[in-house]
């Protein structure tokens, strides 16, 4: 095979020392950089007058007016007392070395230092009851109030009219026909207006590719392509096994975060896992804005049981599962207090994100408002993955121009998440890992994965130029999406959705960006295991690893591209190629690999522990008894087990306390390659063996 990543010629024993050697140096330079300010140039908050108008409204079809008695909630956001103060701590506690790494703030410690003023916050709670609103949303930090009332008070208050539309893409919206005046009691207390202008309600990303029925078969046995959930779709161990997941995921109690449009069954998760024969962790429901939990829509049920089942399925020792979910509200207005309500509850140590639309259809105001709201998460410590987008490099609305335009989708364009793209994955026999190209099934109808160039961020200070450029990404704006995993519905994973039809083949990065989510929950417990902390913003430590080249360390996407010229009026999308492209990223999830040098990366610089003497003790057929003397200063150990198999090599990480570990599961008579690292918080020794199991 061509491919130059995953072989086993980089895990000699001098790749391991090489990079030690160079580490130390490297990491002070790249996190020694500035992080994107808050809100970039030219979008700066200040005093608010009116409000711009939807640039949809001159691609869509009017539809009459809005009903005068129809309830609508508008979000009055305010700004931070220190925006940038708020940035430069996003920095600090990101930063190995820095005396703020990994000190994270409480939401009351965020509200103290940052919130926004609390006489203005006072005043705009006061002028909404005073006009009848009602106040449907209160941030503990006072950066946002969501309030409402009628379309008839609205309109008044805000001097406009309100009307239906259909899109270009066929979705109803509502929005604003002449551009809002804000009332002068509050034009100086509020930075933006949020739910008059953009209000396209739902955003879900979940690609269906096939209806499997009530009894779907699975195969006999395990095939030699696909696999082997139902219809031969994936399922939840196939996807532990390509992606090489390691198991401890259980060492610290793991919470991750959902973010949905709408109620799910219970009954259908419970069905998923009893198939899957996983765990049943707690799955809470949390309303936001006063929602009921309703399951009324059909493809927000499919949404939310599809994530929450890909959390469980790649980290089936998650402790639970907290679905924050608001489906009365069009998706400007549900996104931003859904990310305001997991920052105040503070449980969860992951957040994914499913949903998403283009940055052209969101404007800028309510990107500056995601972006605001994603900086407090940032501060407590919460690692947030959100979906590309299911429709190429064009986006949701980007085909209906002729030529066809490229949109990079919100909020995967935020510089503060981690934005995840799709592949179409291959496996061989035994669910083993077999390579991925880029999704694109644009010509068949089952759509692409998003990713390209933001027209609102600067490029980040961790998205090096010469690293996002090879492939056709930016200089100068933000690149997406920084990772990838499978989300071709072609082969796809199977859920169970009783209102759809029972088990469904599945795809989109409503399926990679949840894989991503529970994956960051197994890494956050072996960090937490061996350091005492959790990731956090994930994408400095990310954009660090391999001297700066993360595609060292991932399973390489070289083949395809997110566009279809042909289609599109000759307008291509991004090409794949080595290193990182803007369709998948910097790779997917080479499990073991990357684990080990994701935990590696977010030591301090400090104190290291001593040396140790590694070496196995007894090896046999199938397994390998390891032994190794104590290391003074450690609070741990990862070892790491390479195997050299083709095309790619597999990898193994296992995290422990102690100075013995056997591993099973062995193949007789083959080569593998160990490495221990004993790890404090201040950094880390090593040793390498190597053995042949007989």
């Amino acid at each position: 095979m061509q491919y130059l990543r995953c072989r086993v010629s980089r895990f000699l024993p001098t790749r391991a020392s090489r990079y030690v050697s160079n580490w130390q140096a490297l990491k002070t330079f790249v996190f020694g950089l500035m992080l994107v300010p808050l809100i970039a140039p030219g979008h700066a908050f200040g005093q608010a007058k009116t409000v711009e108008l939807s640039p949809l409204l001159a691609k869509s079809s009017l539809l009459g007016a809005v009903d005068q008695n129809q309830q609508i909630s508008i979000v009055l956001t305010l700004p931070l007392s220190n925006p940038q103060g708020a940035a430069e701590f996003v920095q600090h506690v990101s930063k190995p070395g820095d005396p703020l790494f990994h000190q994270y703030l409480t939401p009351q410690e965020f509200a103290a230092r940052y919130g926004a003023n609390a006489a203005d916050y006072a005043a705009l709670k006061q002028w909404a009851a005073n006009n009848g609103l009602a106040i449907v949303h209160e941030s503990l930090a006072r950066t946002s109030l969501t309030v409402r009332g009628s379309t008839a008070q609205l309109q008044t208050l805000f001097k406009t009219e309100l009307n239906r539309y259909r899109s270009p893409d066929g979705k109803q919206f509502y929005s604003a026909a002449i551009r809002p005046t804000v009332p002068d009691e509050i034009s100086s207390r509020v930075s933006c207006v949020i739910g008059l202008t953009n209000s396209a309600h739902y955003a879900s990303l979940a690609k269906p590719y096939k209806v499997l029925g009530e009894d779907a078969a699975v195969p006999a046995a395990s095939p030699d392509i696909g696999g082997t959930g139902p219809g031969g779709s994936y399922s939840a161990s196939d996807l532990r096994t390509c992606y090489q997941i390691p198991n401890f995921g259980n060492l610290v109690p793991e919470t991750v975060a959902v973010f949905e449009q709408g109620g799910f069954y219970q009954s259908d998760v419970d069905k998923y896992l009893k198939a899957m024969k996983l765990t049943h962790p707690p799955v809470t429901f949390v309303s936001v804005d006063g929602y009921n939990g309703a399951v009324d829509n059909n493809d927000v049920e499919l949404e939310a049981v599809l994530d929450i089942d890909m959390i469980i399925g790649i980290n089936p020792k998650v402790q639970e599962v907290l679905v924050y979910e608001d489906g009365n509200d069009p998706f400007g207005v549900a996104i931003i207090d859904a990310l305001d309500q997991v920052a105040t509850d503070n449980k969860a140590q992951t957040l994914s994100i499913s949903y998403g639309i283009d940055e052209v259809q969101q404007g800028d105001a309510q990107i500056a408002a995601e972006g605001q709201a994603l900086t407090q998460l940032q501060t407590e410590g919460i690692t947030v993955l959100v979906s590309a987008g299911d429709n190429g490099a064009y986006g949701r609305t980007g085909g209906f121009s002729n030529p066809a335009q490229l949109n990079a989708p919100d909020p995967g364009s935020q510089p503060l998440v981690t934005c995840v793209g799709g592949t179409t994955l291959t496996t061989g026999p035994g669910e083993v890992y077999n390579g991925e190209e880029v999704w694109n099934r644009l010509a068949l109808g089952f759509g692409a994965t998003g990713g390209g160039v933001s027209s609102y961020w600067p490029i980040p200070s961790w998205q090096l130029p010469s690293y996002v450029t090879g492939n056709g990404g930016s200089s100068t704006y933000r690149s997406v999406p920084d990772v990838g995993a499978v989300g071709d519905p072609l082969t796809g994973v199977g859920i169970y959705s009783s209102p759809n039809g029972g088990w469904v083949q599945i795809g989109g990065t409503s399926v990679s960006a949840p894989i991503w989510g529970g994956y960051i929950s197994v890494l956050n417990a072996g960090m937490q295991y061996l350091l005492g902390q959790k990731i956090g913003f994930f994408n400095p430590t990310l954009y660090s690893i391999g001297f700066n080249d993360p595609a060292n360390y991932l399973f390489p996407v070289p083949d395809g591209s997110n566009g279809n010229a042909a289609l599109y009026g000759g307008t291509p999308g991004y090409n794949a190629g080595f290193g990182y492209t803007n369709c998948t990223g910097s790779g997917t999830i080479f499990g073991g690999g990357f684990t080990t040098q994701v935990i590696l990366a977010s030591t301090t610089g400090g104190k290291a522990p001593s040396g140790f003497v590694f070496f196995p003790l007894k090896v046999t057929k199938t397994s390998v008894e390891l032994h190794w003397t104590e290391s003074d200063l450690a609070t741990g150990y990862i070892i790491e087990l390479i195997t050299p198999t083709s095309p790619f090599n597999t990898s193994a990480a296992y995290v422990t306390k102690k100075t013995r570990l056997t591993i099973t599961g062995l193949t007789p008579g083959t080569p593998h390659y160990l490495y221990a690292y004993a790890v404090n918080a201040g950094g880390h020794t090593e040793e390498f063996t190597d053995f042949v199991t007989k």
